[in-house]
């Protein structure tokens, strides 16, 4: 029965495109005809629509026969959107009686997208989300987001975001903008994915403090969302090389890889959520990526280890030296050395190194370069005193 009154409204359709071809204008029985039939179709589809839920017998049925109609009215709209113009659908809700083909067609649109939007309201749950929106939503979203967009993008640049995290955050939205109503590929899930990120960068911007810069603040959204875009994902990882490269030890590389493993495998993400569905989601990119990192400098390392040495160095290779120093005394102790003169190496950073390898407190078993290097450039009132009262016993003390 449904399909019967979709198909004359097809043919209803068909026949006009037709007269379109063959004569310039429409004359006023044609004109006010089409109207006619398309507005009788109409009200016999909104009736048959509201009746057909109670003829389902499962979810399946009914989310089979909404999809159906759904694409189908989406076809319809897109052949009438064919001989419309961008200024044309974006006035629907200034219609004329003037006889024109325009006008003819923009009746004829407002009737199908109340169809569409029956269906939306009254079976929000079984609409296909990975269905083409229509020519007026994309162009009525197309304003409406380019006016928020422009304002979050003034507002982050305020901020000093970096300037390519913030044009691969925009990409997509750009890409939207782009679309051409007359031939897209946008999807509900698209449009729906970029309203909510939309509102979360709005959200984020609420809450920034001034002069802070808030990259770090833009990423967690990004990955609360699931922006798997591969633009970004490699923006990600030319960040993550940046910080690798920071470290000054394979250990240290291997450690800070290890722990952002770790913050990466907590993250926070939305349910089902995702902004390109072909793509594997973000944080699965990025694990991946960092355990294949892991790897190699686990494997860097090993084979550091397994350079030959000379016997009487290979005894020690595993020997520590015990202190009774905690980590921030024995870094407070080594820059009191070095600046004293007592120890002459100019490398600190390899002077550190050493005694993260071959030294360790009765506290911690071991001692990480990167720690003891934070404690030896930082001033701590309090460390330097316990170390200048253990020098001060030691000086004391009896031969």
């Amino acid at each position: 029965m449904q399909e019967s009154k979709l198909s004359f409204l097809k043919k209803i359709i068909l026949d006009l495109k037709q007269a379109h071809r063959v004569y310039e204008q429409p004359d006023a029985n044609l004109f006010l005809s089409g109207i006619n039939d398309v507005a009788y179709q109409k009200k016999q589809l909104l009736q048959s629509f509201s009746e057909s839920r109670y003829d389902f017998n499962n979810k399946e049925q009914a989310t089979w026969y909404i999809r159906q109609q759904q694409q189908q009215l989406i076809s319809f709209m897109e052949q009438i959107a064919d001989d419309l113009t961008k200024d044309d659908i974006l006035s629907l809700n200034q219609p004329s009686i003037e006889p024109t083909w325009e006008n003819l067609f923009k009746f004829i649109y407002t009737d199908l997208a109340e169809l569409l939007s029956f269906l939306e309201r009254e079976y929000a749950g079984y609409m296909d989300a990975g269905c083409k929106i229509h020519a007026g939503c994309l162009l009525s979203n197309q304003v409406t987001l380019a006016a928020e967009l422009s304002l979050v993008e003034e507002k982050l640049k305020e901020y000093t975001v970096n300037e390519k995290l913030l044009s691969v955050v925009l990409l997509p939205f750009r890409e939207f903008f782009d679309a051409s109503h007359i031939a897209h590929s946008i999807t509900c899930y698209q449009l729906s994915y970029l309203k909510e990120l939309k509102t979360a960068l709005l959200l984020l911007l609420k809450d920034l403090k001034p002069n802070t810069d808030p990259t770090h603040e833009l990423q967690d959204v990004l990955h609360h969302l699931n922006f798997n875009s591969t633009p970004y994902f490699k923006y990600w990882i030319a960040s993550a090389k940046s910080e690798i490269n920071a470290q000054p030890t394979t250990r240290d590389k291997g450690d800070w890889l290890i722990y952002m493993k770790k913050e990466i495998r907590q993250t926070v993400i939305k349910p089902a959520l995702v902004l390109n569905k072909a793509n594997p989601s973000l944080q699965k990119q990025q694990l991946s990526w960092l355990s294949d990192e892991i790897n190699y400098y686990k494997e860097k390392e090993s084979q550091s280890h397994s350079i030959p040495v000379p016997d009487k160095f290979y005894q020690w290779k595993d020997y520590k030296v015990v202190t009774a120093l905690s980590v921030p005394q024995l870094a407070n102790t080594l820059r009191l050395f070095v600046d004293g003169g007592l120890y002459l190496n100019q490398n600190k950073t390899e002077l550190l190194d050493f005694f993260s390898n071959f030294f360790t407190t009765t506290k911690q078993d071991n001692v990480s370069s990167g720690s003891l290097r934070s404690h030896f450039y930082k001033d701590n009132a309090g460390v330097s005193k316990a170390v200048r009262e253990i020098l001060r016993k030691l000086i004391n003390r009896p031969c």
